[in-house]
């Protein structure tokens, strides 16, 4: 009987065991899908590698950014292929090895341990190969540990801070501009003054001259020629500087810019097509100034293609919202100028509305690179945006954008 008891106890007994264990590992699995309910949820990329490198997770935003879906690389240790053409450590790597001293020798950007976690960092690094133009990303990795303190992976999330560098450099570039064009227009005022008297005592000179002094009117007519281009670059310094004192004016753009395509290419084997809409509005603006913008970018657009290149204008009207940066909510004209000639490297895409910056060869007056810089100037002063994409070898695409006006009056 008591044997009986001993047999009907240890069957319970192993029953309870049993049951807790299947309760148990319930829980575990219960709480990983919750975790990986977590991972996939985040609208932060993020991958989750284990301590042999491979990947355990890869989040659905992750897989949206890289076009890599989770059956192609979980269980694989090819992470590195949403940022690397060839294989090497990503930051997650460098933490599970505990190779902290090494995240400086592969990434150039900011680095830095977090100020909240012992064996996490962040580095900010630039990755051209990621999207259209490349992409700025915060990436962030720390350490994994189960509940007995084991590392058993790491958790590497990015964070996309493209906007954020492209409106600091947009600022940084702004502040550089405005404060060299108040060198500028000082400096161009003063010199413009002191041209004028030698010019006008050059001008006294020559009709003092006598028919004999052949040889010194030649030297005064060249110093006049001389003066009066160094006025001029005067004046386009004092554009750069101010704008021009744009006089505000509302105008009809489609004839301002037929003319300009007019002005440019009709003595030119390159082919313009301008496509401009019908109904396009109006705009309050200086018209010379706005000429003179959309026919310097047209030049540009003329030398960086071939004979038989081609060069697009178009126009039109658009609503913009917040995806236009530094531009309002508003009504505005959108110029857009587009050629398939040689392009602009990446590298000097954020450089080309520099003062005095250019990629052309300096002959004669040209290629001093105050063209866009001017553009730029009198486009900031119209409360507008001009913006550049560009793809080497494959040409350069220009937008402008300018406040549309609904005023009845039109010039």
């Amino acid at each position: 009987m008591n044997t009986y008891f001993l047999i009907i106890f240890i069957f319970a007994l192993s029953i309870m065991v049993v049951v807790s264990f299947l309760y148990v590992v319930w829980r575990v699995r219960r709480d990983e899908l919750k975790l990986i309910n977590i991972i996939h949820s985040s609208p932060i990329p993020t991958f989750v590698i284990s301590k042999d490198h491979k990947v355990m997770y890869w989040n659905k935003a992750l897989q949206l950014l890289s076009n890599i879906t989770p059956r192609e690389i979980v269980g694989t240790d090819q992470h590195w292929r949403i940022f690397y053409k060839a294989k090497r450590p990503c930051l997650a790597d460098l933490i599970l090895d505990k190779k902290f001293d090494k995240i400086p020798d592969f990434y150039s950007g900011q680095g830095a341990k977090s100020s909240l976690l012992d064996e996490a960092y962040e580095v900010t690094e630039f990755f051209p190969d990621i999207g259209y133009k490349g992409k700025w990303f915060r990436i962030t990795s720390a350490a994994m540990r189960d509940s007995g303190g084991d590392i058993f992976g790491a958790m590497e999330t990015l964070e996309d801070i493209t906007e954020q560098k492209i409106a600091e450099e947009e600022l940084l570039h702004r502040s550089k501009v405005e404060s060299l064009g108040m060198f500028a227009d000082g400096v161009a005022k003063d010199f413009d003054s002191l041209l004028s008297a030698i010019l006008r005592n050059v001008f006294l000179a020559k009709i003092s001259a006598t028919d004999e002094d052949k040889i010194v009117e030649d030297g005064l007519a060249v110093a006049e020629r001389a003066g009066l281009q160094a006025k001029e670059l005067a004046h386009r310094l004092i554009t750069f500087a101010q704008g021009g004192y744009p006089v505000l004016k509302t105008e009809k753009l489609e004839p301002l810019l037929r003319e300009a395509v007019k002005n440019i290419f009709s003595d030119s084997s390159v082919k313009c097509n301008a496509s401009i809409a019908a109904d396009l509005w109006p705009s309050e603006i200086d018209a010379m100034q706005i000429r003179q913008v959309i026919e310097n970018i047209l030049i540009n657009a003329r030398e960086a293609v071939s004979d038989e290149g081609l060069v697009e204008l178009s126009a039109e009207n658009v609503l913009t919202g917040t995806n236009i940066r530094t531009l309002g909510q508003g009504d505005y004209i959108r110029i857009i100028i587009k050629d398939n000639g040689v392009g602009i490297p990446r590298e000097n895409l954020s450089r080309i509305f520099d003062p005095y910056f250019t990629t052309k060869e300096k002959r004669g007056r040209g290629g001093i690179g105050l063209g866009l810089a001017i553009c730029d100037s009198i486009i900031k002063n119209h409360e507008g945006l001009i913006s550049v994409e560009s793809v080497a070898n494959s040409g350069t695409t220009f937008s402008i954008y300018l406040a549309a006006t609904q005023k009845d009056t039109v010039s």
